[in-house]
């Protein structure tokens, strides 16, 4: 019996280390994928805001869909270079929450909660 623990038991540690490193290497792959989700998030936050400052000061003969245009058009070029994909949607959506945020959002907006005063 003792014969066969010594032949067995490096055979066991082996595949145990294994096993270790495998999981140990996904474990890894699911950290820098979720780190890198979010550093692109932030990043396609960042530059959408500069973006939209950007249009509001260079093209104020622009307005409505024109300037949404030319933002979508500037942020995308932007993203694309740092080799971040966003669909257009997206890109529309976090444009308008930023000059939803420049303008003050919904409290200056005149948008009220009907229910409040009840």
């Amino acid at each position: 019996m003792e014969q066969v623990m010594e032949v067995l038991m490096p055979a066991v540690l082996q595949l145990a280390g294994t096993i270790v490193m495998v999981v140990a290497g996904v474990i890894g792959y699911q950290i820098k994928k979720l780190y890198t989700q979010y550093v692109d998030t932030q990043t396609k936050k960042d530059v959408v805001a500069t973006t939209v400052q950007y249009v509001e000061q260079i093209c104020k003969d622009l307005h409505g869909q024109e300037k949404l245009d030319m933002a979508i058009d500037r942020a995308s070029a932007l993203l694309a270079e740092q080799g971040i994909n966003v669909s257009a949607t997206e890109l529309e959506t976090l444009i308008e929450a930023a000059v939803n945020g420049f303008n003050g959002g919904w409290s200056k907006s005149g948008v009220t909660d009907s229910s409040a005063g009840e």
